[in-house]
């Protein structure tokens, strides 16, 4: 070959490490050509710079398996001292092996972070993936770090369409994608941040590894983090697990069908028969709600098909009769295990993380201790009810778990207490929402302690059992809470303080009790049970600024219920009631005390009837006196009528009414009080210039004064047979007597008159004299025909 210069030579096509190629090297007349492998050529340029899995002969195509390359690439720097494996913007198959990141290899993606959810569910095209099949995983050794790239499983095609499809997704999740050391306890300090973990059985599972950091990830898995044997603090942070696979898929994320009937199935079993046909298969799992009069079909059930329209479902129980509504449902977006999982470990730290759509959110087991959870969530599809859901479960010997800031809503059970911790260390939330009115308790504490400050409790039933150690509520609202446990004494243990519109507090020097109002228009109330646990008392402050205490029993379970002052007890003495007026300008004739006794008129109007009370005739000191005095009303006022006064003397106000025949032995006329004081009063004298229908109560032994204008007529059964009057007709014209219930339809007299002559005084006696059979009112004096 002729002399040539090096630029007029053939470019090479492409080089292996075993090509020779010129280099120049120097400039001027230093300028010397020399000639290097291109091996040697990559070497100086890719000095400590990280390493690519290209240049190990990974492909990234989706379907070679690149194990073997990444692992090369994994090895070449850990060999020397550690660095960076880069994977490019493709898909690397990884089946033939697991991955083992060496002690100080970072393995990270083309990327800062893959983020979570994809339009339509499609993650197919996100760069820097690794498809790992299920029967592999990824072991993350000593200082090893895990970055910016997502794991996908194997088998992931395009995102489900169907019913079905979303269910076969679900099936399919297998296998464990990420794994902390080996167990050993020799591999720590571990870094797995920014990734994506999609369709395996289980994301991340570390074992015996301290100072586990795992931040920033999402993910959908059957399971999330497992961690156990972690006594040195592990720290996760902004853990995102939500369906990203089937959600907000139309037909697929929520399949329902309306059911039209809910029936023993002969075997008693219930029985669900659709509106349209469900698409089932025998083993499919159901969520079932909204059955009117089977309340047993309302829960989460494995079905078996008898044909397109009907299922049965397993372990059921019939029992009432369907009365309309429900909904069929099968959920893709259900994953069936635990999001975070922890056992025997300290301390660990869990910040800004949240589930959606699990059996369970925080699984805290034995050995838990002192598990700090910082603005945690749990959420699930409220409309379900499932109830077979728990947002935080802490079980085993857990104990001293502190959850701060967060909430754990529309599961079936929020928080869930059971363990047998032999210390008995509390457990506590502080600042969560707790509840959403899912499909079981809240709050349920079978053993081991409880203490909720702080949270917000909508619709929440708090429960404690016998062998709960303790349940506190600490400044909480508790408005629309309900309290139940095991027993009455139970129920009695539960310790409830400064809560929201809580009736029982403190003053604020806590040296007593205090009542709250029950609204800005209501006051305090205080009720009472009866043995039977029903409300039989109720003490309440009424409205207004002289807001009366009013003690009364409950309108169905005690009506009628009385008062009664002095209890059972050893009395010796009469129980004394003081009413006490603390005025500080006493003076006479102030009422000290009353007794109003009220009820309702016909229109529905609060009214006091008649009042009894004290007062103070006399309030100089040394030579004080008092009266009592009785009220009734007649009309629209309070007036008095009875009086004792300091002296003894008895005034009436109005005539003294015997009640029977005044000659029998134990009446007043016979016991001598018939005296001057009563036969020479004056005789009363009532006016009248209308219609006048005469009385025995109005009437009797009086003046009547007819003035022009007045008619009279009385009615028998309103004289009590033994009426007289005496009646002047002060008009200009004679006055007729109109009769109801008489045996005669006119007045009898002896000369046949029927009227009162105008200007006259006449006597009308009513009586009967053979007994009730005649009925008669008789007309004397001056009368007219």
């Amino acid at each position: 070959m002729a002399d040539a210069k090096i630029s007029d030579l053939p470019a090479a096509s492409a080089l292996t490490a075993a090509d020779i190629a010129p280099i120049v090297q120097g400039s001027g007349v230093a300028a010397q050509t020399r000639r290097a492998t291109f091996a040697q050529i990559t070497a100086g340029v890719h000095a400590e710079r990280m390493f690519h899995v290209r240049d190990f002969g990974a492909v990234g195509n989706g379907t070679t398996d690149d194990a073997a390359a990444i692992q090369a690439a994994i090895d070449a720097a850990s060999a020397g001292g550690g660095g960076i494996v880069r994977l490019g913007p493709r898909r690397y198959r990884v089946s033939g092996a697991n991955l083992v990141v060496k002690e100080n290899v970072c393995l990270e993606g083309p990327a800062s972070f893959p983020g979570g959810q994809r339009l339509a569910a499609d993650y197919r095209t996100i760069p820097g993936t690794l498809v790992l099949s299920s029967s592999r995983t990824i072991q993350v050794l000593r200082a090893g770090t895990l970055r910016a790239l997502t794991l996908m499983r194997e088998g992931l095609g395009t995102p489900p369409a169907s019913m079905r499809a979303g269910v076969t997704l679900r099936d399919g999740m297998a296998g464990t994608a990420i794994t902390i050391g080996d167990g050993s306890g020799s591999h720590h300090d571990v870094m797995v941040e920014d990734l994506l973990i999609l369709g395996f059985d289980l994301a991340i599972r570390s074992d015996n590894s301290q100072r586990l950091n795992v931040r920033r990830l999402r993910g959908d898995n059957r399971n999330g983090i497992y961690l156990t044997r972690t006594y040195d603090i592990s720290r996760v942070h902004d853990v995102h697990f939500w369906p990203f696979l089937t959600g907000n898929l139309s037909g697929v994320s929520l399949y329902t069908r309306s059911v039209s009937a809910a029936a023993n199935n002969g075997s008693g079993a219930i029985r669900i028969t659709t509106s349209a046909t469900h698409g089932l298969v025998t083993g499919d799992v159901v969520n079932v709600y909204g059955v009117g009069g089977v309340p047993a079909a309302n829960s989460r059930y494995v079905v078996t098909v008898v044909d397109s329209t009907r299922v049965d479902l397993q372990g059921s129980a019939f029992t009432g009769s369907w009365s309309g509504g429900g909904t069929l449902a099968v959920w893709n977006n259900r994953r069936t295990g635990i999001a975070f999982r922890v056992e025997d470990s300290d301390v660990a730290e869990f910040v800004n993380c949240f589930c959606y759509g699990y059996d369970r959110g925080f699984d805290l087991g034995t050995g838990a201790q002192s598990i700090q959870l910082h603005n945690c969530s749990v959420d699930d599809l409220l409309t379900l009810k499932d109830p077979g859901t728990v947002g935080a479960l802490i079980q085993g010997t857990a104990f001293r778990t502190k959850w701060v800031g967060g909430f754990i809503s529309s599961m079936a059970t929020a928080i869930r207490v059971n363990s047998a911790a032999t210390n008995q260390g509390d457990n506590q939330f502080v600042g969560v929402m707790i509840g959403g009115d899912g499909g079981g308790r809240a709050v349920e504490v079978f053993d081991g302690g409880l203490t909720l400050v702080a949270c917000d409790l909508p619709a929440a039933r708090v429960y404690l059992a016998s062998t709960g150690d303790s349940l506190s509520v600490v400044a909480s609202d508790t408005r629309s809470a309900t309290f139940e446990a095991q027993t009455g004494a139970d129920l009695a243990r539960i310790a409830l303080v400064g809560n929201r519109l809580q009736a029982l507090g403190s003053s604020a020097d806590q040296t007593s009790a205090l009542l709250r109002r029950r609204s800005e228009a209501l006051g305090a109330e205080l009720d009472l049970e009866n043995q039977d646990g029903a409300i039989a008392y109720r003490l309440n402050v009424g409205a207004g600024a002289l807001a009366p205490l009013a003690i009364g029993g409950d309108t169905e379970a005690n009506p009628n219920g009385g008062v009664v002052f002095g209890a059972p007890s050893d009395m010796t003495a009469p129980m004394k009631l003081t009413l006490r007026r603390a005025s500080t300008t006493p003076a006479a004739g102030h009422a000290l005390g009353q007794l109003a006794f009220s009820g309702r008129n016909l229109a529905g109007t609060e009214t006091e009837f008649a009042r009894a009370g004290g007062l103070s005739e006399a309030v100089t000191s040394g030579a004080e006196s008092g009266a009592f005095v009785v009220e009734t009303r007649s009309g629209g006022t309070l007036a008095e009528r009875f009086r004792i006064a300091a002296s003894g003397t008895v005034t009436l106000t109005g005539p003294l009414l015997l009640p029977a025949d005044p000659t029998a032995a134990a009446q007043a006329a016979n016991k001598g009080y018939v005296d001057a004081q009563f036969t020479t009063r004056r005789l009363p004298v009532v006016a009248t210039s209308g219609a006048t229908a005469l009385t025995l109560a109005a009437h009797n032994g009086r003046l009547v004064s007819a003035n022009t204008g007045t008619t009279l007529g009385i009615d028998w059964a309103a004289t009590g047979d033994g009426f007289s009057c005496l009646v002047a007709n002060r008009g200009a014209t004679d006055l007729a007597i109109s009769l109801t219930g008489f045996t005669a339809a006119t007045p009898g007299n002896p000369d046949g008159l029927t009227k009162i002559r105008a200007g006259g005084l006449a006597t009308l006696l009513a009586f009967s004299p053979d007994g009730g059979t005649t009925k008669v009112l008789l007309l004397s004096g001056a009368a007219a025909p």
